[in-house]
């Protein structure tokens, strides 16, 4: 269902300009999609679907993975996302920039008439820089905008289970905060490990690794009785899906899915304004009821 009903939502997307301002990140095309500024390329959101799957095979949709799109100047397709965000030198900007997608997406995706539930990923370089509390400034924004943190799910990079003290200080505050947390498991120790320690809501396999289905089976029992949910990602083939039935996993996402590469629907600013310096703060002029939102 959409929320364009929800008063602050609606009132904060009026409040964007047209065409890209010196003095604001976000801005409204002719098709009134949320686009932002940094640096040379303009950037947009993307949403892969996260469907469930049911005991007799077929899929509903349970929610949408956001995904960040870049484009140039000149109107072609920019950089990989990661590397936009590897142009943050300093962990002030990184900061701002993580913020400034999250609600590009947020505002682009509770306008959808199918919006149910939004996955937005965590760059491993925020988990370090910001030293406590990581989702209340988010937490906030959506309170502002007229959402809930329930309406979200905060997924966690993979990289973050190198450090497991600092995994477990993230997970747990973004849950104090209100959000479900997804980690991700490459192997069964891994796996196993992060639902002992972690206990996260969502715990998701790459189907890519290519698990034994027992081990998979086991994983699925023992995820039950500490209440996380198992979902597997990055089905490619007809096997992940067949793996994904043997053990009971009700979440997928992958190219072999319906949706799973989705095209953008905006076109890019033809001259997109840009901060001059890879140390230059973002501009923060998002403000909603009272609120900063990328603050």
């Amino acid at each position: 269902m959409s929320l364009m009903h929800t008063t602050a939502l609606a009132q904060f997307l009026g409040t964007l300009p047209s065409t890209p301002t010196p003095d604001r990140q976000l801005w409204r095309d002719a098709r009134g999609r949320v686009q932002g500024q940094f640096f040379h390329s303009s950037l947009t959101s993307l949403f892969e679907p996260v469907w469930q799957l049911a005991v007799d095979g077929t899929f509903s949709s349970a929610g949408h993975e956001a995904l960040m799109r870049t484009w140039t100047r000149d109107g072609d397709l920019g950089l990989n996302p990661w590397k936009v965000f590897s142009l943050a030198s300093d962990d002030s900007t990184l900061v701002e920039l993580d913020r400034l997608c999250r609600l590009m997406h947020t505002l682009n995706y509770f306008v959808r008439t199918d919006a149910k539930r939004l996955v937005l990923n965590v760059h491993g370089r925020l988990l370090a820089a910001v030293a406590a509390d990581h989702g209340k400034a988010f937490q906030r924004a959506v309170t502002a905008l007229g959402l809930s943190p329930e309406q979200f799910v905060i997924q966690v990079p993979s990289t973050a289970n190198d450090d497991l003290g600092l995994l477990l200080f993230v997970v747990d505050n973004y849950r104090r905060n209100g959000f479900a947390v997804a980690v991700q498991a490459s192997d069964p120790a891994e796996a196993g490990a992060l639902l002992v320690h972690a206990k996260p809501a969502y715990l998701k396999l790459d189907a890519r690794r290519d698990w034994v289905t027992r081990h998979v089976v086991s994983l699925a029992e023992s995820a039950r009785e500490l209440g996380v949910t198992l979902a597997l990602r990055r089905c490619e083939r007809p096997s992940d899906l067949e793996l994904a039935r043997a053990a009971g996993i009700a979440y997928v996402q992958g190219s072999i899915l319906p949706g799973a590469e989705p095209e953008a629907d905006v076109e890019p600013a033809p001259t997109p304004l840009v901060v001059p310096t890879a140390q230059a703060p973002l501009v923060q002029q998002q403000q909603c009821a009272g609120l900063f939102l990328t603050e």
